[in-house]
């Protein structure tokens, strides 16, 4: 599955990409995530997600295998296990940044195109790309938000419990789509 998502960032080009490319600040950013061990361009944590009333831990390796610092272009693989279940999950993330429109020297501000290439094996929740890229949304925002933030390299990781609940993600999306059809008939 291939989700999409683009982020107009107030922060200087140069701060973001320097905070792609420490993993422990990307563990720290990312909601739910934790990176336990870095080790050059290998990391190795986990990542927590709620399903409504049930909590799904992943624990997983990946790497940073693309960097293109003149073009501002990254790649971020991993893999990873379910800890109390079968379930897998493979995730491919390429980060370009560019200066945003508007940009300016006493404004700055950085355009994030993040296009994350996702799937998940054995999950306790099947759901189709629709859903997903809108539960994903949220989360993608509050990682990028903290990775433009000026203290993202030095705060400490957020609490946990700012997991996305993709079970409510869910059952909003489906409740539109049940409004506007009662509103059709």
């Amino acid at each position: 599955m291939r989700l999409s998502h683009s982020q107009v960032l107030d922060a200087p080009i140069e701060h973001v990409w320097a905070n792609f490319m420490d993993l422990e600040v990307v563990g720290r950013c990312f909601p739910g995530a934790t990176v336990t061990e870095v080790e050059g361009d290998d990391f190795v944590g986990n990542i927590r997600s709620r399903l409504g009333p049930l909590t799904v831990w992943f624990d997983g390796a990946g790497s940073l295998t693309e960097r293109l610092t003149d073009t501002h272009r990254a790649r971020i693989e991993a893999t990873g296990h379910e800890r109390h279940g079968l379930g897998k999950a493979t995730i491919a993330v390429a980060v370009v940044l560019s200066q945003a429109e508007g940009h300016t020297e006493e404004r700055p501000a950085t355009r994030a195109r993040m296009t994350t290439d996702l799937h998940f094996y054995g999950s306790a929740l099947e759901v189709g790309r629709g859903l997903v890229q809108r539960a994903s949304d949220p989360l993608v925002e509050r990682f990028l938000h903290r990775m433009a933030s000026p203290d993202a390299a030095t705060a400490p990781g957020e609490d946990d419990g700012d997991a996305v609940d993709l079970w409510r993600s869910a059952t909003d999306l489906l409740g539109s789509f049940t409004g506007r059809r009662r509103r059709r008939s």
